[in-house]
């Protein structure tokens, strides 16, 4: 197939070397991730199954990384520390209404994956909040009961140093759910 371009004709985003005219695009970045490499049938298992509750859980990390953000733009722009702990308690109540009975119902393996989850999300531990937004003993209250249920509400996301965090982070990449 040939194509013959008159002088009036335009290439937009086009250069000519040696008679030869190319066209000059910018295209999308590609990330190149390494296919997760398993050992035996139990690990590749164990990595869908980590699949399955990340991708379950992942929606409930941004939806409380939206509600702190803002709560927190909220609390910025009230003077008086009894209306900011007024509208905590507020934004408390509706966040009990809305997810109390969906949240029970997370397993203890995806409540963890869920608080690892918000720590990648809001780049601070949900014992913080707790104790930043309630008190410190609310917070050590609410690590007391997490801890019974072999939760740790003062756990870190750390894909460098820890391989689940590794894997969860390449199942959110590669289901397009962050950019790497």
């Amino acid at each position: 197939m040939h194509f013959f371009v008159s002088a009036q004709d335009t290439l937009f985003n086009s250069f000519i070397i040696d008679g030869d005219t190319l066209s000059a695009e910018t295209l999308q970045e590609v990330t190149l991730l390494e296919v997760p490499k398993f050992s035996s049938l139990e690990e590749k298992k164990k990595y869908y199954i980590l699949k399955r509750k990340v991708l379950k859980v992942y929606p409930y990390a941004l939806i409380s990384s939206n509600k702190l953000d803002s709560l927190y733009l909220d609390l910025n722009s009230i003077d008086k520390k009894r209306k900011k702990k007024k509208l905590i308690k507020e934004r408390e109540k509706f966040l009990r209404e809305e997810f109390s009975e969906k949240l029970k119902k997370l397993t203890r393996s995806e409540g963890l994956i869920l608080v690892k989850l918000i720590y990648r999300e809001q780049g601070k531990t949900v014992h913080s909040y707790i104790k930043e937004l309630k008190s410190g003993i609310s917070a050590a209250f609410w690590q007391i009961t997490a801890k019974i249920y072999d939760n740790n509400l003062k756990a870190k996301y750390d894909p460098e140093k820890n391989q689940e965090d590794a894997l969860i982070e390449n199942i959110l990449i590669r289901n397009g759910l962050v950019i790497y």
